[in-house]
């Protein structure tokens, strides 16, 4: 458990470095754009993610669990993967060309050429993150990620400052997937090694019968959680879209420790479902419980300085934006509850495709009750609304896939102790005084109060997923000392 602990932890800031150019460009590009021009550039990166999520159709994911099923073809594998979304996407390409050009060119608002470009360039041959963490190495991944990350922000930041142009923004990060596109060909020419394999066993079948579902249920998600941005970003205009956007702008964190956490596991439940079926579902059970040991702490503190937050990092024009983030705080709770590594895992994806549909009809239904008298709330309501209808539906089908009750299904123990424990350290942050005497700086001195109240809750509880984290820090903490001895 320790060794898939580092893997997760590596996979975490790995994942939080591809996602930079989410999280960190807009606290540099609120200072060079208007707040107009500023939600035009969350909308290109909107259709963009949107488009990715329809190239890959989670091809890539797939590796995750063709690779340990078939040890001996690795690069047949990969090979495989990498024609299948160079065909995805090259039909996407062409399908937004044809739609946008039926549309008098409406459709994407003038990014039609950047778009394409760009998804072509950043979705083909980018399958080497979980090529790595199918084989258990997360090191490469840490390294591919952060040097992306540094990339894409040095390109951004530095296009910023010079032109305070959109466009030109947008062409430069064209330009730097072009390079990255050409660096992966010639990686993946040198390292090749499929011709010195054994052919697949079910060339093809296998994997799409994986991905076909999988896939669906992976775009239909992907729309699910965008349906919102895109009803802001065309119904309310983009200044709207910019306060949505800030208001959403931790999503990328807590989906990143999320589906770090599946990512390293969902391999390791693999091999363990050719033992039992009981030892896949324990391990997943153990890893909820680390989700809302990392999650809980971070809904409490924003739902207490969400608005002092927002305007002191992007400025007194986004405090509207404190509403929408308390607000996705709900959202954030429903996130620790990941069901979809269990049903993964003895490859049962259909479940994942019907409860992303009944959350597309949910949001679709809320966003029409809800954004006419609540705005930009209203829209953040209807992802609420979307993202626990997903929630249940899910539960339902891992109790009937693994045979288990409701009772069985969670470890309700450690669970209502970590919210107990998270309630209870609250009682330190609900004074005024933090921020009255020290002002921001006193945030963050009441939120370390808080987590180091919240940690010794769950150590007292004798929580058994905390002591096993304490336990992990530890050993983390002495193997680095030993490495750095004389």
């Amino acid at each position: 458990m320790s060794a898939l602990a580092n893997r997760a932890a590596i996979l975490t800031l790995s994942r939080l470095a591809s996602y930079g150019l989410i999280l960190i460009s807009p606290l540099i590009l609120v200072r060079h754009l208007t707040v107009e021009e500023f939600g035009r550039s969350r909308e290109f990166l909107l259709y963009a993610s949107l488009l990715q999520s329809f190239a890959v159709f989670s091809i890539n994911d797939s590796l995750l669990y063709c690779i340990p099923a078939h040890p001996q073809s690795v690069w047949h594998t990969v090979r495989q993967t990498a024609l299948l979304i160079a065909a995805g996407s090259l039909l996407v390409a062409a399908m937004l060309g044809i739609l946008d050009y039926g549309m008098g060119g409406r459709l994407v608002g003038g990014f039609l050429a950047a778009l394409i470009a760009y998804t072509l360039f950043s979705v083909n041959l980018d399958f080497w993150e979980y090529y790595w963490l199918a084989q258990g190495r997360a090191g490469p991944v840490f390294v591919y990620s952060a040097s992306r990350l540094a990339a894409r922000i040095i390109v951004a930041t530095v296009t910023a400052a010079l032109t305070h142009d959109v466009g030109t923004i947008i062409w430069a990060l064209v330009a730097l997937e072009a390079a990255r596109l050409v660096g992966a060909g010639l990686a993946f020419a040198v390292l090749d090694r499929s011709r010195q394999e054994p052919a697949l066993p079910e060339p093809w079948r296998e994997q799409l019968r994986f991905c076909v579902p999988s896939g669906l249920a992976s775009l239909l998600a992907t729309l699910s959680r965008n349906l919102s941005n895109v009803v802001v970003a065309r119904a309310l205009g983009a200044a709207s879209l910019a306060q949505y956007t800030i208001g959403r702008f931790g999503e990328p964190l807590v989906v990143t420790v999320r589906n770090s956490i599946s990512a390293v596991v969902l391999p390791e439940m693999v091999r363990k479902d050719r033992q039992s079926r009981e030892a896949p579902l324990a391990l997943w059970q153990r890893t909820t419980v680390v989700n809302m040991i990392f999650l809980f702490p971070v809904v409490v503190l924003v739902a207490r300085y969400a608005r002092p937050l927002v305007v002191a990092v992007f400025g007194a024009a986004y405090a509207p934006a404190a509403l929408i983030m308390q607000i996705y705080m709900l959202v954030v709770i429903r996130e620790c509850f990941d069901f979809a590594p269990a049903l993964r895992a003895i490859n049962r994806t259909r479940p994942l495709v019907e409860s992303n549909v009944a959350a597309l009809v949910t949001c679709g239904a809320a966003l029409l009750l809800f954004i006419p008298f609540a705005g930009v709330a209203g829209a953040m309501m209807a992802f609420v609304a979307a993202s626990y209808v997903d929630a249940g539906w899910l539960a339902r089908c891992t109790m009937k896939r693994y045979g288990i009750g409701l009772g069985k299904l969670l470890p309700w123990a450690s669970i209502g102790k970590t919210a107990l424990a998270a309630s209870a350290a609250s009682v330190l942050i609900v004074s005024s005084v933090w921020t009255d005497v020290l002002g921001i700086s006193g945030i963050a001195l009441a939120s370390a109060a808080y987590l180091i109240a919240f940690a010794l809750l769950l150590l007292a509880m004798r929580i058994p997923e905390a002591l096993w984290l304490q336990l992990w820090g530890k050993k983390l903490v002495f193997r680095r000392a030993s490495t750095a001895g004389p």
